[in-house]
This record gives C-alpha cells, sequence and structure tokens, in this order.
C-alpha cells in the first residue's frame, strides 16, 4: 500500500461520515508536512462564523467566505466590499445588534459597474405598511445599502468572475436600496 496513489484508492463518496479522516500537506507553498484531519473538524473550522468590526471593510475570501458573517451595529454608514467572484464563493451576512441600527449597512460588489449584482432581498417593512421585493437591475447594480436595519440575512453567491447573486432578507422601516 505504501506504493499506492491517491487517484487509485475506492472512493467513498456518499459514504463520507464526519469522523472520517482525509490527508493533507500543510503548508504546501513553504515548508510541506504531510497530517491528518478529521471531516468534521475541518468542516467546523471551515464554518466557524466571523464578528465583522463596524466600519468600512474590505472583505477576503480567506477569512470571510463560506461563514456566517455577524455584522453588528454600525457607529457611522459603512460599506462591506467584497472580494472578486469566484463561482460558488459564498459570503452570509446576519445582523447581529441587539436594536435597531441607527446607521446604513452596505454591501458593495466592487467598483465602476464591473463587478454587479444579480437577483435582490425581500424587504418587510416593520412599520407594516408595505413589504416587496427589491431587484438589482442585473447588469450594473453593484451596492445593496441596507437603510437602518432591524434585522437582515443577506447570501452573495458567485455565479461567474463578475457577477454575485443576491438573496435574502431585510427588515427595516426603510427600503432599501440596489445601484450602481
Amino acid at each position: 500500500m505504501a506504493d499506492l496513489k491517491l487517484t487509485g484508492l475506492t472512493s467513498i463518496a456518499a459514504a463520507t461520515a464526519r469522523e472520517d479522516l482525509l490527508h493533507l500537506i500543510d503548508d504546501p507553498s513553504g515548508t510541506p508536512i504531510n497530517k491528518k484531519v478529521v471531516i468534521g473538524d475541518m468542516m467546523n473550522a471551515l464554518h466557524a462564523p466571523v464578528k465583522v468590526t463596524a466600519g468600512t471593510r474590505d472583505l477576503t475570501e480567506a477569512t470571510h467566505a463560506g461563514r456566517m458573517l455577524i455584522v453588528p451595529n454600525q457607529t457611522g454608514s459603512s460599506i462591506l466590499t467584497l472580494p472578486t467572484p469566484k463561482i460558488g464563493m459564498t459570503f452570509n451576512f446576519i445582523y447581529g445588534g441587539i436594536a435597531a441600527d441607527a446607521q446604513n449597512t452596505a454591501i458593495s460588489a466592487g467598483t465602476d459597474n464591473s463587478l454587479f449584482f444579480l437577483g435582490g432581498v425581500y424587504h418587510l417593512d416593520i412599520d407594516g405598511n408595505t413589504s416587496a421585493s427589491v431587484f438589482s437591475d442585473n447588469d450594473s447594480n453593484e451596492l445593496l445599502t441596507l437603510v437602518t436595519p432591524q434585522n437582515f440575512s443577506i447570501t452573495c453567491t458567485g455565479i461567474s468572475a463578475t457577477t454575485w447573486q443576491l438573496s435574502g432578507f431585510v427588515c427595516s422601516a426603510t427600503v432599501p436600496t440596489i445601484a450602481d
């Protein structure tokens, strides 16, 4: 078995369990070391929530992608800027404040309309006046602004090298905007 290649091993595919082990190479671009990881431990580590600090932030794939991003009450209007999308890369934003925020939180796909949003979000009006879907124009809208949100859950999923698919909801007294 010492001379067996990984490609020659039998796949367990759908029978994979959280207690199964994976072989990995730690630090492949530095000093490579063979190690093992339990699938459950790996999944937990890769999906650990991240508390985003208040203010304007550039998000990264390494730190923020595939995780629950807990957005706090903001101390001023803020913009959370996504990296260039990759197919399948996701960012999941939830509101972690304890009351309606007095500031706006915006999520930016990029700049100069070269990266943009498709889809939209559902607005739940906390005043009870209206509730409606809010959509991007599907070709240039790059900024989703949540106006003084009380609660939200927004998912941005990369569907191409230039496009983020939006979905989710926003609870606030003011309808969110999706614009250039």
